[in-house]
């Protein structure tokens, strides 16, 4: 079956803006502290990309864990 060139790029634009919208959501807190000590580790971190690359700037007593505090500047 062929589909027209609207038809198609409307699609296109359907998968990219899903795409988008899913890379653009943020973890909670909850989600990622997978053992409820009330801190996130870099390991559990490591879970999502984005959080991964900002760790180390999240981590202000650098420290190794992100406390709640800490992690609320990531999702700000």
């Amino acid at each position: 079956m062929k589909r027209s060139a609207p038809v198609a790029a409307l699609t296109a634009a359907l998968f990219a803006a899903t795409g988008a919208a899913a890379a653009e959501q943020k973890p909670t807190f909850e989600s990622l502290d997978k053992n409820g000590d009330g801190k996130v580790s870099v390991q559990e971190a490591s879970a999502h990309d984005g959080l991964f690359v900002a760790f180390k700037n999240l981590d202000g007593n650098k420290d190794g864990e992100l406390t709640r505090e800490e992690f609320a500047r990531y999702q700000g």
